[in-house]
């Protein structure tokens, strides 16, 4: 590892300090990063000037599990490096601004992880002197406000995906329904019979080919995807098939357990682990195996259903089931926060009862109370894993949709129009369209909005269209730049 000094004092003045030719292009770069883009210039470069510039070559070990040498941060410039734990991969940092260390900081010991490069890195290290407070150093004092920043980012990116990962929870009592995509039929068969011996209450539904769930992916909820991810005629390279393919699962926001001679593969099981895969076994396998992981999806299964049932007692309206207008609030900020390192666009689904004043008027609030349940039920019910069904009040309700771009958004919000439109609700006959309908409007972030005032704009102006236009109907945003 080669050090070079950030910063040296000059022996002429020691107040003022000599840079390094980098230091420029180093605090331009961690300016545009997450953790460091609040940070004043002046701030940053008072902070980069107490550390040491760090090259590493790649496979060079940068922290080693174990180690009691002094506390030391680091903020990674470029490269990429993982950090693993008993030689399983943990997670990737590849990101400029990216930090590694701080817990040492924090709580100084052993180190508890290995960081390695993943390939040639840059680095700027700050060496345990710079914890030190000293009297009368007016520089570490803002090295450390600047590290109780880092560290605020850090909780709030954990608390929105906290957020994220509740609301993939179990959310009904319907039977568990699981998919199992695999091109070969004594594999499903298998696959099929440990699920009835582990797992007898769930409903399983058979793809002989991942085309078949590629081309519908939204036609069921799932609570568990088995996929075998190779398959014969794959039109695109095995990469990017595979890609595609565990970008359809994902939607669901369920775990995924893929079973494939692709897993046989260290550095494709690696790519697994960094996709968040949450299981997977390589063909052959036992049946013993086999039925081990079926056995630790359906506890897990239970344990958070009832976890789910517990924690959203106070964030649901009553009178629907759903959540309310603060979880919604709180949802869509978490997607928010980690949309700069997911990149991945969500969207906006705004609905409203179609003349529900009339049906009020007419019937009663006690039946008009009876109607809004009934949409809520058969929104919670048409709605996938990870979604977010909300009441967003009186007769409105909205449904928050992660990971979702605006033609799967719209299939979503076709799929939950044309589901009120064939429920039978009392006296809906007497409505003046002869129905009980709803209209429903879509946005999507990023391609439609800046931020979620006008992502909530958008979508309302595309309600109001689509009861301008003779209600029951999907209308989507204009996404503000189209494609030429």
């Amino acid at each position: 590892m080669l050090r070079t000094p950030l910063s040296v004092p000059d022996k002429n003045n020691p107040k003022l300090l000599v840079t390094h030719p980098r230091l420029e292009v180093i605090l331009n770069i961690l300016q545009e990063s997450r953790y460091f883009k609040k940070a004043g210039k002046l701030v940053l470069r008072k902070v980069l000037q107490q550390g040491y510039l760090l090259h590493l070559k790649k496979d060079e070990v940068l922290i080693k599990d174990g180690d009691t040498m002094p506390p030391e941060m680091f903020i990674l410039v470029e490269g990429t490096l993982d950090v693993m734990s008993q030689e399983k991969f943990i997670l990737r940092l590849e990101r400029p601004g990216d930090i590694a260390g701080e817990m040492s900081v924090i709580s100084p010991g052993p180190r508890s992880a290995d960081v390695i490069a993943q390939s040639d890195c840059e680095l700027v290290s700050f060496p345990h002197e710079v914890f030190k407070v000293q009297n009368d150093d007016e520089l570490v004092p803002v090295f450390y406000f600047l590290f109780a920043h880092i560290l605020a980012e850090k909780l709030k990116l954990t608390t929105a995906q906290s957020m994220i990962r509740k609301n993939q929870r179990v959310h009904s009592s319907d039977k568990p329904k699981v998919a199992i995509i695999d091109v070969n039929e004594s594999d499903r068969m298998i696959i099929q019979g440990a699920l009835y011996s582990e797992w007898s209450e769930c409903e399983p539904v058979i793809y002989a080919d991942p085309q078949e769930y590629l081309d519908s992916p939204l036609d069921h909820r799932f609570d568990l995807l088995i996929v075998d991810v190779q398959y014969p005629h794959m039109m695109e390279s095995e990469l990017a098939a595979v890609e595609n393919l565990i970008n359809a699962l994902k939607v669901h926001g369920a775990p995924i357990f893929i079973i494939s001679n692709y897993c046989n593969n260290s550095l494709n099981r690696l790519l697994l682990v960094e996709r968040e895969i949450d299981e997977f076994l390589g063909k052959p396998y036992s049946v013993f195996d086999l039925k081990h992981a079926m056995t630790k999806f359906r506890i897990w299964y239970y344990k958070h259903r009832e976890l789910d049932r517990v924690e959203r007692a106070a964030d649901t309206d009553r009178l629907t089931g759903l959540a309310n207008r603060r979880r919604m609030d709180e949802f869509v900020s978490a997607l928010l926060t980690l949309y700069p390192d997911t990149k991945q666009p969500f969207s906006f689904i705004i609905s409203d009862v179609d003349n529900f004043k009339f049906y009020n008027d007419t019937h009663g609030h006690q039946m008009g109370d009876v109607v809004l349940a009934t949409v809520a039920i058969v929104f919670a019910q048409n709605v996938r894993n990870g979604d977010l069904a909300a009441r967003f009040g009186g007769e409105e309700f909205v449904v928050i949709l992660p990971n979702c771009n605006k033609d799967a958004a719209i299939k979503v919000a076709e799929k939950l129009r044309k589901a009120i439109e064939d429920e039978v609700i009392p006296h809906q006959e007497m409505q003046p369209t002869g129905n009980l309908t709803v209209t429903i409007g879509v946005a999507t972030y990023p391609d439609d909005a800046t931020d979620v005032e006008m992502l909530l704009k958008k979508a309302d102006d595309c309600l109001y269209r689509g009861k301008e236009s003779g209600r029951n109907i999907v209308v989507a945003a204009e996404p503000l730049h189209p494609q030429e």
